[in-house]
């Protein structure tokens, strides 16, 4: 009888704690969403009136439109940069044994040790001392790429290690070059993984915040970041207008990837 009193209080308590979990995590997703749609001059919940009003208003916003074209440009930059460099680092793992290679490993996946926040001061301190603050978006390219890469490295490695390396030996034992084997055979067999490792580079790179809001200035806002300094004095609801057309493209992203890849590239090893 007491066991039975337990169990179920156990199975109460853990659905509990899930559904509390789950409403602590989508609510502050799902608020902004549904208060974007408010028909009134202010933003309010729930919303008054459903309108598009603040979707079209965004449209002719300059910090906008600005700070959009620079984060997307700064994402793109870093997503090619981390591409290229988690490329050569994926083969030296994949490829090496010893502890070199694990050291190597270690260092590639290091700032995921680090937060974020702590990078980005970090850096910043650096940059001062160095003068180099004004490099501009060259700055911000280079600390989200060092922030970045090991989410680009994870899942290239992971379907590089998964590669059947006797398809490498076959070509080369055929006449073609080790530069030919991995364009025409290694390449499209990690494209997969490639291609979400790219997908989630970007999406960090262009919504960060932690990292970004030390490198950026007067003359050069990313979106995440002019979108937290207009959250603090406008008061009318296109701020929650931006913030669903950035939820909704990450949620897209992540579908991509999962449609794509599936989401296990980035823990299978």
């Amino acid at each position: 009888m007491n066991e039975g009193i337990l169990l179920r209080a156990g199975r109460v308590l853990m659905w509990g704690s899930v559904a509390f979990w789950i409403i602590f995590l989508v609510t502050p997703i799902v608020l902004p969403v549904l208060s974007s749609f408010t028909a009134t001059e202010y933003l309010v919940f729930p919303p008054r009136g459903l309108s598009l009003r603040w979707y079209e208003y965004i449209l002719d916003l300059q910090w906008f439109r600005t700070s959009l074209v620079t984060s997307l440009i700064a994402a793109t930059v870093t997503t090619v940069l981390c591409a290229a460099i988690a490329l050569c680092a994926a083969r030296v793992i994949a490829r090496s044994r010893g502890r070199s290679a694990a050291l190597f490993e270690y260092l590639c996946l290091a700032p995921l040790v680090v937060p974020s926040v702590v990078f980005g001061f970090a850096f910043f301190n650096l940059l001062v001392q160095l003068n180099l603050r004004g490099l501009g978006i060259l700055n911000l390219i280079v600390g989200h790429a060092v922030v970045t890469l090991p989410l680009m490295l994870r899942p290239i490695w992971a379907s590089m290690q998964n590669a059947d390396i006797s398809l490498e030996e076959a070509a080369q034992s055929l006449g073609a070059t080790p530069f030919e084997t991995f364009m025409r055979i290694t390449l499209p067999g990690i494209m997969p993984g490639i291609v979400a490792g790219c997908i989630v580079t970007f999406t960090y790179a262009f919504n960060d915040v932690n990292v970004a809001i030390f490198l950026t200035g007067p003359t050069l806002q990313t979106l995440p970041v002019e979108l937290m300094s207009q959250i603090g004095y406008t008061p009318n609801a296109s701020p929650a207008a931006v913030t669903s057309l950035i939820i909704v493209a990450t949620i897209a992203v992540f579908f991509a990837i999962d449609r794509t890849a599936g989401m296990d590239v980035f823990t299978r090893k």
